[in-house]
């Protein structure tokens, strides 16, 4: 066994793309080395700015050892009847180089058929890797691809060329060793070899590779960290190291230090200052202004930013006060720019930022920011009516709707500049600025969350319900312009946005995605920027799409593909009720009531037409039903005076009775006790199967019955459709 080592070294990859690069190389490199038949004790792989390794410790130095059994005509075809080889066998054994007095009779699964076994040869790992490495490399996947030209005069004299081959950033130079050896080969206009650079266009000189052994060893000592785990460690420790020694506290930034641990391989600090009286911005501006262009990381001292930050450079600078100096300038002018923007905002004030709005399109067909902020409004006041937040004033719902926005037309968030994703935020500082209600102030800052799947959510009322109707006005239009998504197309991100939406009605199980659906429309509707022609389409549209975006959200968080499809049958509108439900359900499962129950609500499903079940009535019509003489549904009415059996007599009053306890739980929203009084119906149901004939000879009792059990479905499909439950298990039939 011997060690195989592939280093690609590149001109400087682009940052975000380099882990999803060296992740994918190793889980490629395992899938071809196993089909190959080339064991291997482990895989290594990382990645800097100018290279991707790939170390493969313990490859056998051949393939092993393995035979197969080749199968030709069937065995009838074969022989002849004095059991001679026909000519169909005999051209099969020639074809493939064997006797065909040899041959024997294989069964399969298709029959028997003639054939033999033979054993595979073993090739070396050596010629192997040779055509192995260029498909790796190929195949990696990154943003985009660039097509050079040869690497040096020297490679193209020697007659080396690109081949058209594409890669995110032109290769210069490859290191392939199997062991001591190199393998030799050209890829992409470079000749393999055992010389390493650290920055060639700087340091031309090479570090030799002894063996992959050696590699990381060697490259320490030319002052490179291949390791990305290392590097992230050393940024780290510097970032650390200065703070303590200038008594200040370093802020985190986990991006920041990840997308510097793949922009550096020998990472080197430095600490620098600028002017104080840069501290009246806001911190989150001072920070981005670090951040975004120059990658410095912020210092505070006893909670509050300071004027101080921290480059990091490549390698130790041969003139620290001139780079620092540099570094300085550089910070002073972006800080300079968002004084401006800062002061020229706050100029103009938020209601003349709002009027801006008026003229500032939000999405082609769906009307300006200004007309976003008027339907935003009168969703969110639905919102917070349907949620019960009483306490939020009707006209601080105008008033945040109608700022919320303003800062899209700011100075410091216009045209795409490194301020854009503090919206919100921003906005939220110039309302403090302009002395708005700190309700308002808040709500603003909180409109846009959760930003991602692992954000916080709105703290207060009015944050929330500005939250839930910016998204479902954002969606609606969408669909309304058919900007809905497509495939793995989603230019909108339509579909992060009702994530987040789900995540925010989770809290709040008063309110329902249907009547939010309604609402959204009619706000594009009664602004002139849809018709009445098109809300039917839209919205049986936007209700599929909730459907499938609940049951995902379900599904991701663990609860099992049956419960989701018996919860979101009936309550995928109240994704609060809908997730509460879920976890009782599954958290049921396995009981010998609850699976009684399951049973006996299949039975119910099975022997009714598809017309008479009903999902999630009202309760006044089950006690209409139940308790009075109501009807289920035109011309399906509950005949207790009918009843025969003593069983459906008694499964009628266990349920009258059960009705106003199940109300009473269900108005105070009590999952688990509505589903334990629910799977106490369980044996009644379990008797009156067993003792009545449903579909009597009588076609006036059978249709009784089946009336009657039509109202049974109906108390169970309150809650969730049962029949989609497997009492078997969790896992989908094969």
């Amino acid at each position: 066994m011997s060690d195989f080592l592939l280093e690609l070294g590149c001109e400087n990859l682009p940052p975000h793309a380099i882990r999803s690069a060296f992740e994918q190389l190793r889980r490629d490199a395992a899938t071809q080395l196993d089909a190959l038949r080339l064991p291997y004790e482990r895989i290594y792989t990382t990645g800097s700015a100018r290279r991707l390794v790939l170390i493969v410790h313990g490859l056998a130095d051949v393939q092993s050892a393995q035979s197969e059994t080749v199968t030709g005509p069937p065995v009838d075809r074969a022989f002849d009847e004095a059991g001679r080889p026909t000519r169909a066998a005999e051209g099969f054994a020639r074809s493939r180089g064997f006797d065909p007095a040899k041959l024997k009779t294989v069964e399969t699964e298709r029959g028997e058929f003639v054939g033999f076994t033979r054993t595979l040869k073993r090739r070396r790992a050596s010629i192997l890797l040779k055509d192995l490495v260029p498909e790796l490399v190929a195949g990696l996947r990154w943003p985009k691809l660039m097509h050079w030209q040869p690497a040096s005069p020297e490679t193209a004299r020697s007659g080396g060329k690109n081949d058209g081959f594409r890669f995110a950033r032109p290769i210069r130079w490859v290191v392939c060793m199997l062991g001591s050896t190199v393998l030799r080969f050209s890829m992409a206009g470079v000749r393999t070899g055992n010389r390493s650079y650290t920055t060639p266009w700087i340091h031309t000189k090479p570090v030799t590779i002894r063996s992959p052994k050696t590699y990381m060893s060697s490259m320490k000592r030319a002052g490179i960290i291949v390791d990305h785990e290392d590097r992230a460690r050393r940024i780290e420790s510097l970032a650390k190291q200065v703070a303590k020694r200038a008594g200040l506290q370093l802020i985190e930034d986990p991006g920041l230090v990840d997308e510097l641990t793949f922009m550096l391989e020998s990472p080197s600090a430095l600490i620098g200052e600028f002017d104080k009286r840069y501290l009246k911005l806001p911190q989150e501006v001072v920070v981005t202004a670090m951040k975004s262009h120059q990658r410095y990381l912020a210092f505070r001292r006893r909670g509050k930013l300071v004027p101080r930050f921290l480059t990091l450079t490549e390698g130790k600078v041969g003139s620290p006060a001139t780079v620092r100096h540099g570094n300085e300038m550089v910070l002073r002018a972006r800080l300079e720019d968002a004084t401006f923007y800062w002061e020229e905002d706050n100029r103009t004030g938020m209601d003349g930022l709002a009027e801006r709005l008026k003229k500032i399109v939000f999405i082609e067909k769906l009307g300006t920011l200004a007309d976003k902020s008027t339907r935003v409004s009168k969703l969110a006041q639905v919102a917070l009516e349907m949620s019960g937040a009483d306490a939020v004033d009707k006209q601080q719902v105008n008033r945040a709707s109608h700022i919320a926005k303003a800062d899209l037309a700011s100075e410091m968030i216009k045209d795409g500049k490194e301020f854009t994703l503090l919206q919100g935020l921003i906005g939220s500082c110039y309302a403090s600025e302009s002395g708005e209600d700190p309700e308002i102030v808040t709500a603003i800052r909180e409109q846009y969350m959760p930003r991602s799947a692992g954000d916080g959510l709105p703290t207060t009322e009015l944050g929330t319900a500005l939250s839930i109707a910016d998204r479902m006005d954002t969606i609606t239009g969408c669909f309304l312009a058919a900007l809905a998504p497509t495939g793995s197309q989603d230019p909108y991100a339509l579909r992060r946005k009702a994530n987040g939406l789900l995540r925010l009605l989770e809290a709040r199980p008063g309110v329902s995605i249907q009547r939010l659906l309604e609402a959204a429309l009619n706000g594009y509707i009664d602004g002139g920027l849809s018709s009445a022609g098109h809300r039917s389409d839209a919205f049986d549209r936007l209700i599929g799409f909730f459907q499938s975006r609940m049951e995902l959200y379900l599904k991701d968080r663990g609860i099992d593909y049956d419960i989701v499809s018996a919860v979101t049958a009936v309550a995928w509108e109240n994704p609060g009720i809908a997730w509460k439900r879920a976890n009782v359900i599954q958290s049921l499962r396995g009981e010998d009531a609850f699976e009684l129950l399951v049973t006996g609500a299949k039975r119910v499903s099975n022997i009714l037409d598809n017309s008479m079940k009903r999902f999630g009535l009202e309760w006044s019509e089950l006690e209409a039903a139940f308790l009075g003489s109501g009807e289920l549904a035109p011309g399906v009415r509950i005949d207790p005076g009918g009843f025969e059996e003593a069983s459906e007599k008694a499964l009628y009053q266990e349920i009258r009775s059960a009705v106003p306890t199940l109300r009473e739980r269900d108005s105070a929203r009590d999952e688990k006790a509505i589903l334990s009084a629910l799977s106490g119906l369980g044996p009644a149901i379990d008797r009156f199967f067993d003792d009545v004939l449903v579909n009597s000879p009588d076609a006036d009792v059978r249709l009784r019955r089946h009336h009657f059990l039509a109202g049974v479905f109906a108390i169970f499909a309150k809650y969730a459709d049962l029949s989609h439950i497997v009492e078997s298990g969790s896992q989908p039939p094969e």
